[in-house]
């Protein structure tokens, strides 16, 4: 009986240490893990890629070009955010989001945030709409296939 329990704990041993060797495997994403995609973003810039996502987006688009799924319902339609952050300082900016798009005489479909945003989240916002302002890389120009002549 002793020689079961020995050769057990052996065996329990040998299976953890074998296990612990092991890379972890990947945690699947999920379709939220999708829609929330902060790829080369920093942490800052990610969370207020969420804060966008979860307040914004529904008229901005998710990528703030002004297509969202309500825009059509929109007069004014929200313009892209490459377009209409050029025009605005940092300090525009956050009364938009503090104190909405009436705060600088536009059109008042935008609400004020600062209620229901942290000044964290304020800021987190601030620094996303910087990644969604840069115009969007260029395609590549596809390549010619040379004919070779024989």
């Amino acid at each position: 009986m002793r020689l079961g329990l020995k050769a057990a704990a052996v065996a329990g041993g040998l299976a953890l240490a074998v296990g612990c060797n092991r890379a972890p495997a990947a945690a699947p994403k999920d379709a939220l893990q999708l829609a929330f995609r902060d790829d080369g973003l920093s942490v800052v810039e990610a969370r207020g890629h969420r804060v966008f996502q979860e307040r914004c987006a529904t008229c901005h688009g998710a990528e703030g070009r002004g297509d969202g799924q309500n825009a059509y319902n929109l007069e004014p339609q929200p313009p892209s955010f490459q377009e209409s952050l050029a025009k605005l300082s940092v300090a525009d900016r956050r009364r938009v989001i503090e104190a909405g798009t009436a705060a600088l005489g536009r059109s008042p479909l935008c609400p004020p945030s600062a209620r229901s945003l942290t000044p964290d989240d304020v800021d987190a916002l601030l620094a996303w709409l910087e990644v969604a302002a840069r115009p969007a890389p260029a395609a590549p120009e596809p390549t010619r296939r040379r004919r070779v002549v024989r």
